[in-house]
């Protein structure tokens, strides 16, 4: 019920902001729809004629799977709306198009199918990023329906060479129980956007993963730079790659779609949207879009997980740009998940219980108090405006709201130490209270978080160059308390009174200011392409609270300011087309990310902490041939000034912890990826990745036994949890409404501590998939049965694996084991 009422809060503050929204548009007048753009386009074959047409609206073409074969463009010229020009290049070809995304459309081939035929394939797994100068690869919802039903849109990441995706399960609805690494950089190192806006997530307190927000049904578009973020990314921790999701636009028509799918572990999912026509005459078009999954984990059916979202966009488009409301509000309320040893091994640290022992030292780790809540909204506002050929201006203010819960079970024996070392700190204090005797303990970590801030830029195509210059403001108060209490004689946690101890009572401001200016110069009627940019980065800092549980028994209150900056991070690129359909890439990028806010309320704050750095060298060659297209990519990274942070293992105090600069990290490897429809009816697509992530040197480390400084051994040593080679492969096949698929993906060993004394063995997954597409005509839609079968010969695994940089005997890291095979049937239509 509580669950329901916060639902019903969030749409009401989305229904203010849309009545507002409509009364703004109201008194505006509507124009000829989309943008303008100057055309020269010759008769020629049409694939031609289609490239021609990309490069000068600016707009990304898939048509990897649409078979143009010898088909002719009249060609097109003159100033013109840029679909409006698309649809005469595809005048009489029996194709049409359809906009997918931000500036991506997709060639679709409505041409009866030759007798005894099989159907064309229309979709493709990924489309290589023509003409980027970094290793780039975009994926688009073609691909997505090889997948079960709104599945977390970091799913369709595992296909792309270079990426290690770990989710808890396969719909991800244990957040600390997945992770994701690219290219040897964490989550935490790589800069991530939703629609335009900078999602921050160097942690799960503080951060907003994609996934709180979007439904995989509502994603359009994910844009992945393996290698490092263009100049133009928001973000302040971003060491290597990007990540840019773009959820779909309004269909401009009445229009339902609905899913349902059912299966392991008692999953339940429904997901709902409505589209609108315009409102009136003129007017914006809409969609409002929900889902509620329900399910249990799979190694305690005890222990529900429950997701929720609403999202509600509101687009107008003018004469010379468009306005896009976006109001998104995620629900998460989960239980923890156990651990393991890195032999599969139930952890001894962490092993949480089904059932009470009658034990309250024992009985702290009861699995149902261990659970965490999240309650998350966002509200962006994109706007586009084209105020004369060649010159764009782009702004998204936006505003989030965070807030989130976390409960967990105490020791008594943990408690009346916490309390008797407060006490011993300060004897005369009166603001906590002793443990009573009551049993286990609880404490209850609060989180809240407001984000306010605004992305602008200003694009320029001035002859030869396009130039870019922009920028990001924002301001984050986050705050966090963590304190101890006792429990009342049914068990209940008494958060009205004193607290028995408190781990820490954090208060961050921060505040980031980006700028970026590039420019790309095109030569030799665009066979060669410089790209020149800079980005500048300012993070103010301020902390106030008691930073930890030393800082409490002394009544100590901190104050800590510090700022990190460095306005000049160059980035140099090209790329030299070798003919047709090759062509060569290379980039050079040097990036900075600010301390984390955690280190300032570490037990040690170092003041002379350095940022982290990095400098990214990428190298490869692309081929685009219609059916097939293909990269291959080499890279160089040198990673300064890493940040350690030493976490004390016992779950029962958690907090005291320790960050300090260990040295470097040299990374390179190699990455290919090919994607190939022999056949309309076959897909083919492989992906293969060599890395080789090593210490520089070694450091001074803390032992949490000794107490003492220590040297660490760890030069030429492999970076934890980064395999050295992964693969994958991935078949579809289809004919007529039927589809099938399988999908193999190899992880190697991964090391879990920086001694390389522990390690997980390699694995592989395979995935299956079978559906069946039955098509009702122009108003009733499709509908689609479809069977997934994921970890299909059930192989036991080790996910996600926190490493452990502790240098004491027993030095070993936590790990969450991976799904066992789980299968989902999923019922999908849509109605016109």
């Amino acid at each position: 019920m509580r669950v329901c009422m916060r639902a019903r809060r969030g749409a009401r503050q989305a229904g203010r902001w849309l009545a507002a929204f409509a009364c703004v548009l109201a008194g505006l007048a509507h124009a000829e729809q989309g943008a303008e753009a100057e055309f020269d386009i010759a008769p020629q074959a049409l694939s031609t004629a289609l490239t021609q047409y990309a490069e000068q609206a600016h707009i990304q073409v898939v048509t990897a799977a649409t078979d143009l074969g010898e088909l002719k463009s009249a060609g097109v010229s003159g100033r013109l709306p840029t679909l409006e020009a698309l649809a005469r290049l595809l005048s009489g070809s029996a194709l049409r198009f359809q906009l997918v995304g931000k500036d991506t459309v997709v060639v679709l081939d409505e041409r009866p199918a030759p007798p005894d035929s099989e159907l064309p394939l229309l979709d493709t797994i990924v489309i290589v990023g023509k003409g980027y100068t970094r290793a780039t690869n975009t994926v688009t919802p073609q691909d997505f329906g090889a997948q079960a039903a709104g599945v977390p849109v970091q799913f369709y990441l595992n296909s792309l060479p270079g990426v290690n995706a770990q989710l808890s399960d396969p719909y991800g609805l244990y957040e600390f129980g997945s992770s994701l690494r690219i290219r040897g950089f964490g989550n935490e190192q790589i800069g991530t956007s939703l629609d335009g806006v900078p999602l921050e997530s160097y942690d799960l307190r503080e951060g907003s993963p994609p996934s709180r927000y979007l439904d995989g049904e509502n994603l359009s578009e994910l844009k992945i730079a393996q290698g490092s973020g263009d100049v133009t990314m928001p973000s302040y921790h971003a060491l290597g790659g990007s990540l840019r999701y773009f959820s779909s636009e309004p269909l401009g028509v009445w229009n339902t779609q609905s899913s349902l799918v059912t299966g392991s572990d008692d999953l339940t999912r429904l997901f709902a949207r409505l589209d609108t026509p315009a409102w009136w005459p003129g007017g914006p078009m809409a969609y409002l879009s929900g889902s509620r999954t329900r399910g249990v984990q799979f190694d305690n059916r005890k222990a529900s997980m429950a997701v929720d979202h609403l999202s509600v966009r509101v687009r107008e488009d003018f004469a010379k740009g468009s306005l896009s409301l976006g109001y998104r509000y995620g629900n998460r309320d989960d239980h923890d998940m156990q651990n393991y040893q890195a032999n599969g091994q139930v952890s001894p640290t962490f092993d949480l219980l089904e059932n009470m022992s009658g034990d309250p030292e024992r009985d702290a780790l009861y699995y149902d108090l261990w659970t965490n809540g999240r309650r998350d909204q966002l509200w962006s506002l994109q706007t586009r405006y084209e105020p004369k050929p060649g010159l764009t201006l782009e702004a998204v203010p936006y505003f989030e709201d965070k807030r989130g819960y976390g409960y967990a079970g105490i020791a008594p024996s943990v408690a009346e130490q916490l309390y008797q070392d407060a006490m011993d700190a300060s004897p005369q204090r009166s603001d906590i209270e002793a443990y009573d005797g009551s049993g286990v303990t609880e404490r209850k970590e609060t989180l809240r978080g407001l984000r306010r801030g605004l992305t602008a830029s200003l694009g320029w195509r001035l002859g030869a160059h396009a130039l870019q210059l922009g920028g990001w403001l924002e301001q984050f108060d986050f705050s966090q308390r963590r304190p101890i209490f006792n429990v009342d004689d049914e068990g209940r946690i008494e958060l009205s009174e004193k607290p028995i101890a408190l781990y820490y009572d954090r208060h961050h401001d921060t505040g980031v200011r980006q700028f970026y200016a590039k420019d790309t110069l095109s030569f030799f009627e665009e066979r060669l392409s410089l790209a020149a940019g800079f980005k500048g980065l300012y993070v103010a800092r301020r902390f106030e609270g008691i930073a930890n549980s030393q800082a409490f028994n002394e009544q100590r209150q901190e104050r800590i300011r510090r700022i990190d900056k460095d306005y000049f991070q160059p980035q140099l690129g090209g790329t030299l087309k070798l003919g047709e359909h090759e062509e060569l890439f290379t980039n050079y990028a040097e990036n900075f990310s600010a301390v984390p806010r955690n280190a300032m309320g570490s037990v040690s704050y170092d003041p002379t902490l350095r940022a982290e750095r990095s400098r990214n060298i990428d190298l490869g060659l692309r081929s685009l041939r219609g059916r097939y297209s293909a990269s291959l990519s080499g890279y160089y990274i040198d990673y300064r000034n890493r940040i350690l942070q030493l976490t004390v293992s016992n779950p029962f105090l958690v907090g005291e912890d320790v960050y300090q600069n260990v040295g470097g990290i040299h990374t390179y490897g190699l990455e290919l990826a090919n994607y190939w429809n022999p056949h309309p009816s076959w897909r083919l697509g492989s992906s293969l990745s060599l890395n080789r992530s090593r210490f520089r040197n070694d450091y001074q480390s803390y032992d949490v036994i000794t107490q003492q400084e220590v040297l660490l051994p760890v030069r030429g040593k492999t970076l934890p949890d980064t395999p050295k080679v992964m693969a994958s492969a991935d078949l579809l096949y289809r004919h007529q409404g039927f589809s099938a698929g399988a999908t193999l993906k190899y992880t190697g060993l991964r090391y879990s501590v920086t001694s390389d004394a522990e390690s997980v063995p390699a694995y592989t997954l395979a995935d299956l998939s079978a559906a069946y597409e039955l098509e009702g005509g122009v108003h009733w839609g499709k509908l689609r049965f479809q069977l997934n079968v994921y970890n299909a010969l059930d192989k036991f695994y080790i996910g996600y694996i926190e490493p452990s940089d502790r240098v004491d005997a027993q030095s070993q890291g936590n790990f969450f084991r991976g799904a066992p095979r789980s299968v989902y049937f999923s019922l999908s239509s849509e109605w016109r």
